[in-house]
């Protein structure tokens, strides 16, 4: 699980250090793997401009181009097929080390012709698997601007090994909260105001009755009127930070939700729909091209997607290409479903696809985050695409989690070997989303809806001396 520090920020107010930070994550469980600045590895890298791209005289693919680096015109020889005069881009000099293709630049002839360094695509800065083109920034960027400062890449990545039992902290909000826990800063509230609807959602949705235990309760809504493209460059960065692509701004709001919020999210164009959407069960005859640019043949028994049309995708695995977004999109349909963790596994395993959607299902996300992943989601693909929502439609029943838990508190030092005072155990408690009830020797505490893997005094236990 990987998180920039600035991410975390939105999430968490703190002025703890990287160092501080780490040894707070560690001590919670959430043990860090590693901490990556980007800017470390980019220090030599700036903004140029190519003002003007011949062809190679000795080459079909390549072009010879003069680049203004700010202190100097110099000669590169460049093969990237979006390489044109006028174009701004990354440049990186005789001498600099690329990371993503671990080689150390230097002045040479190509095909006969004399290069000065490189201009360089994402992928070949680490920065995502982009390698189409070379980077192509802004008219406004400043040439000679050392890259990392102005895309602002001086935020360090943490890299935590995240246990199987914390599907919780598969988001970045979930780690902000152990922390605010901990006492290192404080959780910062989530919006809460709802989106009214304009319309009846016009798409039905219908879970069908095998599918009920695999698919307890699926929403969507209507937002009709919108307008899809490339996302702004706040959240690509955001996405970039993690590895992740950028694709499309409805695309790139849903691996915002299911990273930061452990929220996964689908969204269909609603024209490609036939009728309504229905889920159901695989009966081996399925077969459909996906998302991660692969085909299956789907096996019997696992939940599917369907419409009136046939089979569009894995429910909270991989959708489909027949009903995905694209440019052209102007009517899209929101998903928020909850599936089971164990048929989640199964469909994974049985088409061995690992996704970031299967990655959070399997752990089990929290049914209470339908109803705030779905509002959260439409506010933002309203202010960044427009549109106007319908009301949200819930097919199925989200599970009600209300499980009260007898907690001696002395079984702190009974079990775990260490005293904690009575008021310092309720305080973590409560900050970790906890609701106790009691003073005497026996509490009545329940755990909150996005903590199943809480089931009895023992891990209570471990909650207290975790972050005491």
């Amino acid at each position: 699980m990987k998180f920039p520090l600035s991410w975390l920020r939105e999430y968490l107010d703190t002025t703890a250090s990287i160092e501080e930070l780490s040894v707070a994550l560690t001590s919670l469980g959430l043990e860090v793997d590693g901490i990556d600045n980007p800017a470390d590895k980019l220090r030599g890298f700036r903004i140029a401009q190519i003002e003007d791209a011949s062809q190679h005289p000795d080459a079909d693919k390549l072009q010879v181009c003069r680049v203004n680096t700010g202190d100097e015109v110099i000669q590169v020889v460049c093969g990237a097929p979006n390489a044109r005069t006028g174009l701004k881009g990354v440049f990186a000099p005789s001498g600099t080390h690329v990371p993503g293709i671990d080689l150390t630049l230097k002045a040479t002839k190509i095909r006969g012709v004399e290069s000065n360094g490189m201009m360089c695509s994402e992928r070949e800065l680490e920065l995502s698997d982009e390698h189409n083109g070379i980077i192509d920034l802004p008219e406004d960027a400043p040439i000679g601007t050392p890259y990392v400062e102005y895309a602002g890449l001086d935020d360090a990545v943490f890299e935590i090994g995240l246990t199987p039992n914390r599907g919780d902290c598969a988001g970045i909000y979930g780690i902000a909260r152990d922390l605010a826990a901990k006492g290192i800063g404080t959780l910062k509230p989530l919006p809460g105001e709802p989106v009214a609807g304009k319309f009846d959602n016009p798409v039905s949705i219908t879970i069908r009755p095998e599918a009920q235990a695999g698919c307890p309760a699926f929403a969507g809504r209507l937002i009709r009127g919108v307008k899809n493209g490339p996302s702004p460059e706040w959240l690509q960065k955001r996405l970039k930070a993690i590895g992740l692509r950028p694709i499309s701004v409805l695309v790139d709001i849903t691996n915002f939700f299911t990273h930061g919020m452990a929220r996964p999210l689908h969204v269909f164009d609603a024209g490609k729909l036939s009728g309504g959407i229905q889920v159901g069960m695989t009966d081996g005859s399925e077969k459909f091209d996906a998302l991660n640019d692969k085909s299956y043949e789907v096996p019997a028994g696992l939940v599917g997607i369907f419409d009136d049309s046939g089979f569009l995708g894995l429910g909270g695995i991989v959708g489909g290409v027949s009903s995905s977004v694209d440019d052209e999109t102007t009517d899209v349909l929101l998903e928020c479903a909850l599936f089971d963790p164990i048929k989640i596994a199964e469909a994974g395993r049985a088409l061995q696809i690992d996704s970031d959607a299967r990655y959070r299902f399997e752990r089990g996300v929290d049914p209470a985050s339908m109803a705030i992943g779905i509002e959260l989601a439409t506010s933002m693909i309203l202010e960044l695409c427009g549109g106007e929502p319908s009301n949200v439609m819930i097919a199925g029943q989200v599970p009600v989690v209300d499980r009260e838990i007898a907690y001696r508190p002395e079984r702190t030092e009974s079990l775990g070997g260490l005293f904690v005072e009575l008021d310092e155990q309720r305080q973590i408690l409560e900050r970790l989303g906890f609701a106790v009830d009691g003073s005497g020797p026996v509490w009545g505490v329940k755990a909150p809806s996005w903590r199943p893997d809480i089931e009895g005094e023992a891990d209570i236990v471990e909650e207290v001396l975790r972050v005491h």
